[in-house]
Protein backbone atom coordinates (compact mmCIF):
# COMPACT_ATOMS: atom_id res chain seq x y z
CA UNK A 1 0.00 0.00 0.00
CA UNK A 2 1.22 3.50 -0.68
CA UNK A 3 0.96 5.95 2.06
CA UNK A 4 -1.76 7.97 0.26
CA UNK A 5 -4.06 4.54 0.59
CA UNK A 6 -2.67 3.74 4.54
CA UNK A 7 -4.14 7.56 4.79
CA UNK A 8 -7.18 6.69 2.85
CA UNK A 9 -8.18 3.10 4.71
CA UNK A 10 -7.55 4.89 8.60
CA UNK A 11 -10.03 7.76 7.70
CA UNK A 12 -12.30 5.32 6.56
CA UNK A 13 -12.25 3.37 9.87
CA UNK A 14 -12.29 6.37 11.86
CA UNK A 15 -8.69 6.29 12.73
CA UNK A 16 -7.71 9.70 11.71
CA UNK A 17 -8.85 12.14 8.93
CA UNK A 18 -6.73 13.01 6.19
CA UNK A 19 -6.88 16.50 7.07
CA UNK A 20 -4.82 16.49 9.96
CA UNK A 21 -7.72 16.56 12.64
CA UNK A 22 -8.47 13.16 15.30
CA UNK A 23 -11.74 11.97 14.72
CA UNK A 24 -13.47 9.22 16.48
CA UNK A 25 -12.67 8.02 19.80
CA UNK A 26 -9.93 9.90 21.28
CA UNK A 27 -8.02 7.87 24.79
CA UNK A 28 -7.07 10.38 26.92
CA UNK A 29 -3.29 10.61 27.68
CA UNK A 30 -2.42 10.06 31.49
CA UNK A 31 -1.62 13.34 32.80
CA UNK A 32 0.59 14.22 35.69
CA UNK A 33 -1.00 16.64 37.57
CA UNK A 34 0.87 16.61 40.72
CA UNK A 35 2.20 19.46 42.28
CA UNK A 36 6.25 20.05 41.12
CA UNK A 37 7.70 19.51 44.33
CA UNK A 38 5.95 15.91 44.67
CA UNK A 39 7.11 15.44 41.18
CA UNK A 40 10.56 16.29 42.26
CA UNK A 41 10.42 13.89 44.92
CA UNK A 42 10.16 11.22 42.60
CA UNK A 43 12.14 12.02 40.71
CA UNK A 44 15.00 12.54 43.53
CA UNK A 45 14.30 8.86 44.58
CA UNK A 46 14.41 7.63 40.97
CA UNK A 47 17.46 9.10 40.73
CA UNK A 48 18.87 7.72 44.21
CA UNK A 49 17.50 4.21 43.24
CA UNK A 50 19.41 4.19 40.06
CA UNK A 51 22.76 5.69 41.97
CA UNK A 52 21.79 2.44 44.06
CA UNK A 53 21.63 -0.02 41.75
CA UNK A 54 24.85 0.94 40.15
CA UNK A 55 26.37 1.12 43.90
CA UNK A 56 26.77 4.40 44.30
CA UNK A 57 25.42 7.10 46.70
CA UNK A 58 24.91 11.13 46.72
CA UNK A 59 28.71 11.93 47.30
CA UNK A 60 28.66 15.38 48.15
CA UNK A 61 27.69 18.30 46.55
CA UNK A 62 26.88 17.61 42.98
CA UNK A 63 27.03 20.87 41.92
CA UNK A 64 30.60 21.65 43.21
CA UNK A 65 33.35 21.38 40.67
CA UNK A 66 35.93 20.27 43.56
CA UNK A 67 33.64 17.82 44.87
CA UNK A 68 36.30 14.55 45.00
CA UNK A 69 33.83 12.00 43.93
CA UNK A 70 32.99 14.13 40.69
CA UNK A 71 37.13 12.74 39.46
CA UNK A 72 35.60 8.54 39.03
CA UNK A 73 34.53 8.94 35.44
CA UNK A 74 32.00 6.00 36.25
CA UNK A 75 30.81 7.77 39.38
CA UNK A 76 30.12 10.66 36.62
CA UNK A 77 28.52 8.03 34.10
CA UNK A 78 26.39 6.63 36.68
CA UNK A 79 25.39 10.06 37.27
CA UNK A 80 24.47 11.07 34.34
CA UNK A 81 22.61 7.83 33.46
CA UNK A 82 20.60 8.26 36.55
CA UNK A 83 19.86 12.14 35.77
CA UNK A 84 18.66 11.42 32.41
CA UNK A 85 16.36 8.17 33.50
CA UNK A 86 14.87 9.93 36.34
CA UNK A 87 14.52 13.55 35.19
CA UNK A 88 15.57 15.45 38.00
CA UNK A 89 17.40 18.05 36.40
CA UNK A 90 13.36 18.87 34.07
CA UNK A 91 12.40 18.27 37.74
CA UNK A 92 14.02 20.55 39.68
CA UNK A 93 13.59 23.37 37.19
CA UNK A 94 9.72 22.85 36.85
CA UNK A 95 9.75 23.06 40.75
CA UNK A 96 11.70 26.09 40.38
CA UNK A 97 9.86 27.65 37.60
CA UNK A 98 6.74 27.21 39.76
CA UNK A 99 7.84 28.57 42.91
CA UNK A 100 9.14 31.94 41.26
CA UNK A 101 5.70 32.54 40.28
CA UNK A 102 3.85 32.40 43.32
CA UNK A 103 2.33 35.14 44.93
CA UNK A 104 2.68 35.80 48.94
CA UNK A 105 -0.63 34.45 49.69
CA UNK A 106 0.63 31.29 47.42
CA UNK A 107 3.42 30.96 49.41
CA UNK A 108 1.55 30.91 52.56
CA UNK A 109 -0.43 28.20 51.12
CA UNK A 110 2.49 26.19 50.13
CA UNK A 111 4.02 26.70 53.00
CA UNK A 112 0.93 25.80 55.12
CA UNK A 113 0.34 22.43 53.02
CA UNK A 114 3.92 21.14 53.47
CA UNK A 115 3.48 21.52 57.34
CA UNK A 116 0.82 19.27 56.99
CA UNK A 117 2.08 16.79 55.12
CA UNK A 118 5.47 16.69 57.01
CA UNK A 119 3.43 16.08 60.08
CA UNK A 120 1.61 13.07 58.21
CA UNK A 121 5.25 11.60 56.99
CA UNK A 122 7.25 12.50 60.55
CA UNK A 123 3.83 9.95 61.99
CA UNK A 124 4.97 7.58 59.28
CA UNK A 125 8.32 7.78 61.20
CA UNK A 126 10.11 9.66 58.60
CA UNK A 127 12.61 12.61 59.21
CA UNK A 128 11.87 16.00 57.75
CA UNK A 129 14.33 18.70 58.54
CA UNK A 130 13.50 22.19 56.76
CA UNK A 131 15.19 25.62 55.73
CA UNK A 132 13.56 28.44 54.64
CA UNK A 133 14.51 29.54 50.62
CA UNK A 134 15.26 33.37 49.69
CA UNK A 135 11.51 33.04 48.51
CA UNK A 136 10.14 32.50 51.80
CA UNK A 137 9.24 28.56 50.56
CA UNK A 138 9.75 26.03 53.19
CA UNK A 139 12.04 23.53 51.51
CA UNK A 140 13.24 20.03 52.79
CA UNK A 141 16.73 19.45 54.29
CA UNK A 142 16.61 16.46 55.11
CA UNK A 143 13.88 14.84 53.76
CA UNK A 144 13.68 11.02 54.35
CA UNK A 145 11.39 7.76 55.09
CA UNK A 146 12.38 5.20 58.01
CA UNK A 147 14.70 3.02 55.57
CA UNK A 148 16.25 6.50 54.44
CA UNK A 149 14.65 6.76 50.53
CA UNK A 150 11.48 8.61 49.75
CA UNK A 151 8.70 6.39 49.37
CA UNK A 152 5.85 8.31 47.17
CA UNK A 153 3.18 5.77 48.46
CA UNK A 154 3.32 7.63 52.11
CA UNK A 155 3.63 10.76 50.13
CA UNK A 156 0.61 10.13 48.05
CA UNK A 157 -1.32 9.27 50.87
CA UNK A 158 -0.36 11.95 53.35
CA UNK A 159 -1.93 14.23 50.70
CA UNK A 160 -4.74 12.35 50.27
CA UNK A 161 -5.25 12.09 53.99
CA UNK A 162 -4.60 15.68 54.63
CA UNK A 163 -6.93 16.57 51.87
CA UNK A 164 -4.00 18.35 50.05
CA UNK A 165 -5.10 17.02 46.66
CA UNK A 166 -8.61 17.95 46.83
CA UNK A 167 -7.79 22.13 47.52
Amino acid sequence: MTPEEVAAAKAATGEVSTDGDASGTTIPLNEDNRPPEVKLFSAYQKFTDCLTADGYKIEGNLQDPNNPALQDSAYVASLQKCAARSDILGALRASQEAQAKLTPAEVQERNEDFKKISDCLKKRGWTVETTVGDNGIIQPRVFASPDGGINDRDIEQCITETGINSE
